[in-house]
């Protein structure tokens, strides 16, 4: 092999590499570059959501009383949800009844209302009543955030006697296409 053919060699290879680092550069501009966000799997994050709150909450399953479970609302706006909420509320409610529970499936229409400065749920007369009626006992609710590349989810399992809460458990869901949809439907 002569030396001129191993200096080719070795620009090409040169060549070659700078190609590579060039294109992994990326600007700091975010209107030129934006990393795609993918969706999680829903239903997986959300009926891990539930099993987070059975867990906390083991002597529950003992009493053999029913739940009720509600929409979860945007914590921008705690008199509004979306598609995003009623998925969510759906989901924990479904694995709760997997799990054996009773659910009993309130939507969300004058039922349930927040108090705005508080940020907390509190209970309406309404679901104190429907709570009595089927001898709940406790609402399964949260709230939801939207944030630029993430959805911040808060679940809670609220006493229905007294809005104590029994258990909570946050959790993070990526704003991908199908959550972004979700969360923009009313």
């Amino acid at each position: 092999m002569n030396w001129n053919m191993i200096m080719r060699g070795a620009a090409a290879l040169l060549a070659v590499v700078s190609l590579s680092i060039m294109g992994c550069a990326s600007t700091t501009d975010d209107t030129t570059t934006r990393s795609v966000v993918r969706d999680a799997n829903l239903i997986e994050q959300n009926y891990s959501a539930a099993d987070t709150l059975l867990m906390r909450t083991p002597w529950l399953k003992e009493r053999n009383e029913p739940l009720l479970a509600a929409t979860f609302v945007d914590i921008n706006n705690l008199e509004t949800s979306s598609g995003l909420g009623r998925v969510i509320g759906e989901q924990v409610g479904s694995r709760f009844v997997q799990q054996g529970f009773t659910v009993i499936e309130i939507k969300m229409r004058n039922n349930i209302f927040v108090a705005e400065g508080a940020g907390e749920f509190a209970l309406s007369r309404s679901i104190r009543e429907i709570s009595q009626s089927h001898n709940a006992a406790a609402v399964i609710a949260g709230t939801y955030a939207v944030g630029r590349q993430s959805v911040f989810v808060s679940a809670r399992l609220i006493r229905a006697t007294d809005n104590q809460v029994l258990a909570s458990y946050d959790y993070v869901l990526p704003l991908g296409p199908d959550v972004r949809a979700l969360a923009t439907t009313q």
